[in-house]
């Protein structure tokens, strides 16, 4: 069972700076166990996103699963049919925990992020109509469909948006490609609008995956020759991120999204991550400690946030006012032979092949329950 934490300074601090948190290794075991419902009564979670690697280990570790796994074994359908019957009742379960967080602040909080299978990245339309179906699924009004940025995915997620499908786009690791990001977030709103549907009711976040940025970057260090190279290590990830919320907030300031705001529209919000990487506690809060600022999310798994009140405190915002900085640590990756569009595209490949690999766990771990 999970101590029931109470609300610390720590977590007061953050909240003072628009910082939000979510659950990063969710799965039915959360529920059974009733950490999850502690979590979300605490205040230390807004949002939760569920990993199919998290669930096909969870299968292993817990009875969480047991029953609905021996329904689906006398049941028709395929492996990937019945993993997304499991999928959809924790994202319908989760989706109720934090109901109330998503009423309270009329859904700026308290969704659920929840993905397809990577096998259909190369084709907007399947990613599109696959999520839609699942969304009419989980029928709960704060889910999210998660879609990597890489193949199809910005088509597909703008497609999403237009028919007022909330989107979680995943794997970005470049300027550029939140950029991009932002553009279809922007259309989508467009169109969605166009159609029918409320601004307020369409939402969407962008995660960025720092920990593999880090890690791909650091490698790349360790082997040049330059002589500063040793000092720009663990640097790329922060410098990013600064670079990347000066561009959230000059997309805030444009006048395509003043009239977009006119109608209702909500910020798309972003969320710093390690996907799919199992991080210490101490590593997860020292990622929050150098990434804070006002309307941003940290994806964390259950035992940082349970250390969350032992950290010493945080000294508020880490990101803005930090161009100059952020833009020095690129320019000396340039010249320590760091082409950081190439590492940007390798990382998108391999992040795929990651969720592949987790799909493929999932997929064996229901076929032998």
């Amino acid at each position: 069972m999970c101590p029931r934490t109470k609300r610390s300074g720590v977590l007061d601090q953050l909240t003072a700076e628009g910082v939000g948190l979510w659950l990063d290794d969710y799965h039915r075991g959360r529920l059974a166990d009733g950490s999850l419902q502690r979590l979300v009564a605490d205040g230390l979670v807004s949002g939760v996103v569920s990993r199919p690697v998290a669930v096909a280990r969870a299968m292993s570790d817990t009875t969480a699963y047991r029953d609905q796994l021996n329904r689906l074994s006398s049941a028709a359908g395929s492996a990937e049919e019945r993993v997304y019957a499991l999928l959809v009742e924790d994202a319908r379960a989760a989706c109720t925990a934090l109901e109330p967080v998503f009423r309270a602040t009329k859904g700026m909080h308290g969704w659920v992020s929840l993905g397809i299978a990577p096998r259909l990245a190369a084709d907007a339309k399947a990613m599109a109509d696959h999520s839609r179906r699942l969304a009419e699924m989980v029928d709960r009004p704060n889910v999210l469909i998660r879609i990597p940025v890489m193949g199809r995915g910005l088509a597909a997620a703008g497609d999403l948006l237009a028919h007022g499908v909330g989107v979680h786009v995943t794997s970005v690791y470049c300027v550029q490609r939140y950029a991009q990001a932002v553009d279809v977030y922007f259309r989508g709103l467009e169109r969605a609008m166009a159609g029918g549907h409320a601004a307020s009711a369409v939402t969407s976040l962008v995660s960025l995956d720092l920990g593999h940025l880090n890690g791909s970057v650091d490698a790349l260090l360790d082997d040049s020759a330059d002589p500063c190279a040793a000092a720009l290590r663990g640097q790329a990830g922060v410098a990013t991120a600064r670079l990347v919320y000066r561009r959230y907030e000059e997309s805030l300031g444009s006048s395509r999204w003043r009239s977009l705001v006119v109608g209702g529209a909500r910020p798309q919000r972003l969320l710093w991550t390690s996907e799919n990487a199992p991080e210490s506690p101490l590593a997860a809060l020292d990622r929050v400690e150098r990434l804070i600022a006002w309307m941003t999310l940290h994806a964390l798994p259950q035992s940082a946030l349970e250390a969350l009140d032992r950290h010493e405190g945080f000294h508020g915002d880490t990101l803005s006012d930090e161009y100059g900085s952020a833009c020095g640590v690129l320019d000396g990756l340039e010249r320590a032979g760091i082409v950081f569009d190439s590492v940007a595209r390798d990382l998108e490949v391999a992040a795929l092949e990651r969720e592949r690999a987790g799909w493929d766990e999932l997929l064996t771990a229901v076929q032998a329950g």
